[in-house]
């Protein structure tokens, strides 16, 4: 078996969407299998039951992402492990660019190209998505090294064997985490930009702050617990200054474009700010509960 394919799912009838997509694949249907995890909900029970996919069914009764792919991974067949989520759609060449990349051996993981699925509200138009389409490797401020976003990378499974697996006490940047450990073993984190996944963005105003405000919190997590490496006593993360900038060197025009009826610079500015003010609002929470310094 070439690869397995792990989703961890909770509440989210996406999931049979983004499982048609992966009956759709250029790869032959006996190189990759299937790992849905249903994570901490009980009602995706007969994803198994699927006429041309593999599919394996497993169930967390208590909702941990972590520890949900973790379980996945061991029970994985693959010799590679696929990671994506129930709000994406892959394309049809996903598994097959994956494998090509992985394949290679130059790398300890791969991160595909994220893309919109078919944004209908206006923060789906127009606020930035995962990793701003992760066509290159992203960085955070909590350590100097690569990493690509769950919603769409690929490993080598003995690797993530090797290196214990995803933090389960990460409750979000697992996936950031587990390339840490990966880089810090001196492997290469690498881009198949080839490898397209589309990605049903958040819908609603509030989702979009919480999302980011959730993300900024459990950074302050991953720059404790590698501030042994950086030896850094404190952080101030640049982002969300630059991301409020650019929001407010765009209000003067976005208000005259507005006055004419269109809505579209308006709308990337206030998007742009609510991204800064949550994720000020993560860092300060998470500032708090972990007792860092991270704003």
């Amino acid at each position: 078996m070439r690869a397995t394919v792990v989703i961890a799912v909770k509440d989210d009838d996406r999931i049979y969407r983004l499982l048609d997509s992966l009956a759709c694949q250029d790869v032959a249907k006996e190189d990759f299998e299937v790992i849905v995890v249903e994570n901490g909900s009980k009602k995706h029970a007969d994803v198994a039951v699927h006429p041309t996919l593999t599919i394996r069914y497993f169930q967390l009764e208590v909702s941990n992402m972590a520890r949900a792919r973790n379980l996945g991974v061991s029970r994985a067949s693959g010799l590679y492990v696929l990671s994506t989520d129930a709000d994406v759609v892959a394309s049809p060449q996903w598994v097959g660019r994956m494998l090509s990349a992985l394949e290679t051996g130059r790398y300890g993981a791969v991160g595909g190209a994220i893309e919109k699925f078919q944004p209908e509200t206006l923060v789906q138009k127009h606020a930035i998505t995962i990793c701003d389409g992760q066509r290159a490797v992203s960085y955070l401020p909590a350590l100097d090294l690569p990493y690509v976003a769950g919603a769409n990378c690929g490993y080598h499974s003995d690797t993530i064997r090797l290196v214990g697996g995803f933090d389960e006490d990460l409750e979000s940047g697992s996936d950031v985490d587990i390339c840490y450990k990966i880089g810090l073993r001196g492997a290469t984190i690498g881009i198949a930009p080839d490898a397209l996944v589309y990605h049903e963005d958040r819908a609603g105003l509030s989702a979009h702050f919480n999302r980011f405000r959730k993300y900024a919190v459990y950074q302050v997590l991953l720059f404790k617990k590698y501030k042994h490496i950086t030896r850094l006593r404190y952080v101030l993360n640049p982002y969300p200054y630059k991301r409020f900038i650019g929001a407010f060197g765009k209000a003067p025009s976005a208000l005259a474009n507005l006055t004419k009826g269109d809505a579209a610079d308006a709308c990337q500015a206030l998007l742009q700010a609510t991204e800064a003010i949550a994720i000020w609002t993560g860092s300060i929470q998470g500032s708090i509960r972990f007792r860092e310094l991270y704003v």
